[in-house]
């Protein structure tokens, strides 16, 4: 199982600079296909000013939590992806282009397979790959010898395929919170298993509550969670006086960038438990 952690990958996007990242862009991030009609639509919109030459494929990989709450993305895991990949059954229409400065493209997916698929959500990534047109050799300029530098940006977007009943939940087996050594910061982890037949894509809270009921510090993240692992969020708590808190941790079928007809959906589960700063 390869895992890549989500540091190493923005380290290496900080290398290039905001208007590279800028010149295509691509909606939505996350697109979702019915098992019932196997279609789905996103767009690649061309915002830079020369013209880009656009390349798609599709490839096999998820988020993982480790036991320190650590996220990375793992792209080679033989198990999984032999239960829960797409990425050999859908297709792209078209596969390769070029788009003109201020140009847009449909790009049409189809799930050419999946009748034997028992019912639940299987994934892929789509990769979008950009790079600026290369002018063909007999039109560049002769009067100096310049060097080029391609630079290819990939995008990488989620693509999930719900077949059949589709059902997801979470189970919180325990808070764990730890104090620093300074006193400073309080590491909050919560180990979960991920229920159902789909991953959960949703929010997570985690609120420190005083004594008078009071929400004196809180932490939200929107996430998506594929099987089961520790959530961690840290606090600086240096000015809380000391005293017990309650710890409260809510996971939730609700994110801002996702439709909540696309979500499956789950009853909110909250947990609990008091820790005292001392």
């Amino acid at each position: 199982m390869r895992k890549i952690t989500l540091s190493a990958i923005i380290a290496v996007l900080s290398l290039i600079s905001a208007p590279i990242l800028a010149q295509v862009t691509i909606a939505p991030t996350n697109l979702f296909i019915d098992g019932n009609t196997k279609f789905g639509t996103y767009m690649v919109i061309n915002g830079s000013n020369q013209t880009q030459e656009i390349a798609i494929d599709f490839f096999f990989a998820y988020a993982h939590l480790d036991d320190n709450g650590i996220r990375s993305m793992v792209t080679e895991d033989p198990e999984a992806e032999a239960k829960y990949s797409i990425a050999d059954e859908v297709k792209a229409f078209p596969k390769n282009f070029k788009l003109a400065p201020g140009q847009r493209q449909v790009v049409r997916l189809r799930i050419s397979g999946g009748n034997e698929l028992a019912d639940g959500t299987y994934w892929s990534r789509i990769k979008t790959a950009s790079s600026p047109e290369t002018p063909p050799l007999e039109i560049q300029s002769n009067d100096a010898v310049t060097a080029r530098v391609g630079i290819t940006v990939e995008q990488v977007t989620g693509l999930f395929y719900k077949k059949g009943e589709t059902t997801t939940g979470i189970a919180v087996d325990q808070i764990n919170p730890s104090l620093s050594s300074d006193k400073k910061k309080l590491s909050v982890k919560t180990n979960f298993r991920r229920l159902g037949n789909s991953p959960f894509l949703g929010s997570i809270t985690t609120s420190i509550i005083n004594s008078n009921g009071e929400e004196v510090r809180r932490g939200f993240v929107s996430t998506s969670l594929y099987f089961d692992g520790t959530h961690l969020q840290d606090f600086e708590i240096e000015d809380l006086p000391q005293g017990t808190y309650t710890i409260q941790v809510t996971f939730e079928s609700n994110r801002s960038d996702v439709s909540s007809r696309d979500l499956v959906q789950m009853e909110t589960v909250t947990k609990s438990t008091s820790y005292t700063i001392q």
